[in-house]
């Protein structure tokens, strides 16, 4: 079946096969008219079966995230857009990202900042948000990729600060060189073949690490940790966009 979405503020239609991905993709459903057209093949589900670090895993899942790879394919060739590997919050109005490498605790750190300031804090997506420039301005939003624990919504939020998370003895914030900020980026984002788009992707990144406050920030996961970055990060927070 077909079926238009309107992810990041793009609309576009997929040729969905399985009931599973329309579940998954249903709360970004749209009736507008579609600016693109995404399908999926046997090569294509093959393909996600190569790359993919489990044993076993359905034709169906394998669907949802071959139509993402297809989706960030074409918003990062035409729409200042990228992906990032990150765990995304609202508070106080703007954007806090947290990025780690896989296992350090990005998600358990995002659950202590719910526990401790509860409503003040929205999940804006928990592994996969999308990261765009509208005029100027850079936006996290929500997809419907949203990780295991399905945490996210279909919002945007202009982006305010971005954390590199690691563990420590004790928590500490404070401010990080831009030679690791890029490197950590590149690490935790798709990296085009095609030299026009890393071009692009490029420039948004410099972008980007110009608009957003960026922190080194080392925890304990203990229950204070949370307190520790807010309070390391709330002056930028509030911005105007």
């Amino acid at each position: 079946m077909i079926v238009t979405f309107k992810i990041a503020d793009i609309v576009f239609s997929a040729d969905i096969r399985y009931r599973y991905t329309y579940e998954m993709m249903r709360e970004y459903e749209s009736s507008e008219e579609p600016e693109f057209f995404v399908a999926v093949t046997d090569e294509d589900i093959a393909h996600e079966r190569e790359l993919s670090p489990y044993e076993g895993i359905s034709d169906p899942s394998l669907e949802f995230t071959a139509v993402y790879r297809k989706y960030i394919d074409v918003i990062m060739d035409r729409y200042d857009a990228f992906f990032f590997h990150c765990s995304s919050i609202e508070v106080d109005g703007g954007a806090v990202m947290f990025t780690a490498k896989s296992g350090t605790g990005k998600s358990t750190h995002r659950r202590l900042w719910t526990q401790r300031y509860g409503d003040r804090v929205r999940i804006i997506n928990d592994d996969k948000p999308v990261i765009r420039r509208i005029d100027g301005t850079f936006y996290v939003y929500g997809t419907p990729w949203k990780g295991k624990e399905g945490f996210g919504e279909n919002i945007r939020v202009p982006a305010r600060a971005l954390c590199f998370l690691s563990r420590a003895e004790e928590n500490s914030i404070g401010p990080i060189d831009t030679v690791t900020v890029i490197s950590q980026l590149f690490n935790q984002t798709v990296r085009p073949t095609d030299k026009k788009l890393m071009s692009n992707l490029l420039d948004l990144l410099d972008g980007f690490i110009r608009q957003v406050d960026c922190y080194d920030l080392r925890v304990n996961m203990n229950p204070d940790a949370a307190e520790v970055a807010y309070e390391g990060i709330k002056k930028g927070l509030s911005n105007e966009d």
